[in-house]
């Protein structure tokens, strides 16, 4: 029987971290029919893949494309690094569900996008449907956002939910799950997800198991309070029973050095039984708004609002004096501020006067002669809170270590991007959406051995389809997704900015593409053809094999909840299974 593609004589990596081995890939359909030394046989085309490596096609196990993927549909920025499958809905945040009363909240945290405006759903399943009937590039996997569920039914209330909130947001969890969702991620230093108490996570995260789903979450803490952050995520997992995925879980600035007493305490945890896995990215800074390090609570602010408070001095110091405390501890970058490290943080877009772009607030702060703190708030006045920065805030040599240990999967934290960001002068510091993947073959395979290659591959590939419970995909064998990518090693480069480790200031940005990924295919289908993207729209949206067909509505009645949650108390009460080995690591490299 004929192959619609096949690739000969590519070195097959088949994604479990076993050596390479050269084979010929046939491909029929959606679907890998053949792997071996396959004799002549008719084919429509041929690839030829010789010296060249054949992989799975990477799986971003965290990303941010919840709305990108709307805007940019074919997922260029992907499928040319030889991403096939984007994880969406990660750090709490997901477009659905909606509710009509906190609506136009729940879009303003998207608002990035110019058609986030035009969201036509209200549920979970009704976005996934949104976006099946559009099209996409690549494979969509969908984690329901904690912090999405607590807007649609609190808003950004700083208190715990009543008893009847609570049965609303479990009626949301279990119609994400129902709808296909594969499981819930929180935010725990972001609003609203920050004024969450571990009961409030652990009453949805017992839904999210009954359902075979898992936990993953950016932590209460990722620098001074790093540890007792895992600690309460593993707490999570133990009472509920439920799989848990440590968002890039490198320790950023305040927390440095607490790398191997967090690797430490995943490993402890697997011993007791709780399944936990990390993921990370490989970069060592961050652009987002400057306005995005003050307390969580400004982030429901419009900018009218929000400049109104820092043109009050006497505001100004409270929000100073706010930040310094740390009592609800925000995101990692936010550490520069509270140690008062302004010397690490670069004013990246400053669209009022671009001549400061390179600049360290600390610079300008000398050359203005007034202090750091009344720069850094006057460049969000100046801007109109359009001012964004860079911040350093992590050590490279722990993100290797990080990106060593045998539980940690590589993912890029970034997103689908539209077309133009790619060279508009505008455009955010994404280095993430355009070339992690090549980055890390690059950088931590070739140039420096921190990983070998079988086993960068498996971290990208059948080690993230294992999490999701992808039981076609993420390996070469007949019978899986041919979800695959065919790179030259040694002419894969990351060409997405100049800026590796620090070269400042700003030369050969926004962003290029990546070299050396010649070939990708998305369900059989060419989306990559010798370097070039083809526009194909043959990605999925996924849902989890437990998911229900019939569209749900979420189930909001405290009876029916109680009664499932105490189902779900009696299970956690059995005695608890081992997880699942992690295979691969017998090449750490």
């Amino acid at each position: 029987m004929p192959f619609d593609i096949l690739i000969r004589n590519g070195r097959v990596l088949d994604g479990t971290g076993a050596t390479a081995r050269v084979a010929d890939v046939g491909i029929r359909g959606t679907v890998v029919a053949s792997v071996g030394r396959i004799r002549d046989s008719e084919t429509e085309r041929t690839i030829d893949a010789d010296g060249k490596y054949v992989a799975p096609g990477f799986i971003d196990i965290h990303t941010h494309s919840d709305v990108g993927i709307l805007v940019e549909p074919t997922a260029e920025c992907a499928v040319r690094q030889g991403v096939t499958t984007h994880v969406i809905g990660n750090c709490g945040d997901s477009p659905a569900p909606v509710s009509d009363e906190y609506r136009e909240l729940a879009m303003h945290r998207f608002e990035y996008y110019s058609n986030a405006r035009d969201w036509k759903w209200s549920t979970y399943g009704e976005y996934l449907r949104f976006m099946e009937q559009q099209g996409v590039g690549i494979n969509i996997a969908g984690l329901v956002g904690h912090g999405a569920i607590r807007l649609a039914v609190m808003g950004f209330e700083e208190r715990p939910p009543t008893g009847a909130e609570l049965d609303s947001m479990k009626g949301h969890v279990d119609e994400a799950m129902r709808s296909g969702a594969f499981g819930m991620s929180t935010g725990l230093v972001y609003p609203p997800g920050c004024f969450a108490a571990t009961d409030e996570i652990v009453a949805l995260a017992g839904g999210v198991v009954r359902h075979g789903g898992f936990y993953a979450s950016h932590i209460r803490g990722e620098r001074e309070t790093i540890v007792d952050a895992v600690k309460e995520c593993i707490a999570i997992g133990e009472q509920t029973g439920c799989r848990v995925q440590i968002s890039h879980n490198n320790p950023k600035y305040g927390g440095l050095g607490k790398g191997p007493e967090i690797q430490k305490l995943w490993e402890s945890a697997r011993a007791r039984g709780v399944d936990v896995l990390a993921d990370n990215d490989a970069h060592t800074d961050f652009g987002p708004p400057l306005s995005h390090a003050l307390p969580q609570w400004s982030q429901k602010l419009s900018t009218n609002e929000l400049l109104a408070i820092l043109q009050d001095p006497e505001k100004r110091q409270e929000l100073k004096a706010e930040i310094m405390a740390d009592r609800n501890p925000g995101a990692g970058y936010v550490g520069l501020l509270v140690h008062e490290r302004f010397d690490r943080i670069w004013i990246l877009r400053s669209p009022g006067d671009p001549s400061k772009e390179g600049l360290t607030i600390a610079a300008l702060a000398s050359h203005r002669g007034i202090d750091p703190w009344s720069v850094y708030f006057d460049l969000i006045v100046e801007d109109q809170n359009r001012a964004v920065g860079l911040f350093d805030y992590m050590d490279l040599e722990e993100i290797k270590a990080t990106l060593r240990h045998p539980l940690v999967m590589i993912c890029s934290d970034g997103w689908v991007a539209p077309k133009e960001e790619r060279t508009s002068p505008t455009a955010p510091y994404q280095p993430c959406t355009f070339g992690e993947f090549p980055g890390i073959l690059q950088r931590f395979v070739v140039e420096e051995p921190v990983l070998t290659l079988e086993n960068a591959v498996y971290k990208m590939t059948g080690m993230p389809a294992a999490r999701l419970g992808l039981s076609d995909r993420g390996l070469v064998r007949p019978g899986f997704a041919a979800d695959l990518v065919v790179f030259d090693l040694p002419r894969v480069r990351d060409r997405a900015t100049n800026l590796w480790p620090h070269t400042y200031p700003f030369e050969n940005y926004p962003h290029d593409f990546p070299e050396g990924i010649d070939w990708v295919l998305v369900n059989g289908r060419l989306a990559v053809e010798d370097g070039l993207p083809t526009g194909s729209l043959t990605g999925q949206v996924l849902r989890h094999p437990g998911h229900s067909e019939k569209p749900v509505r979420p189930r909001t009645s405290g009876r029916t909840v109680r009664s499932r949650q105490g189902r779900g108390r009696r299970s956690r009460s059995r005695r608890r299974r081992s997880p699942e080995p992690v295979p691969g690591t017998r090449s750490t490299g």
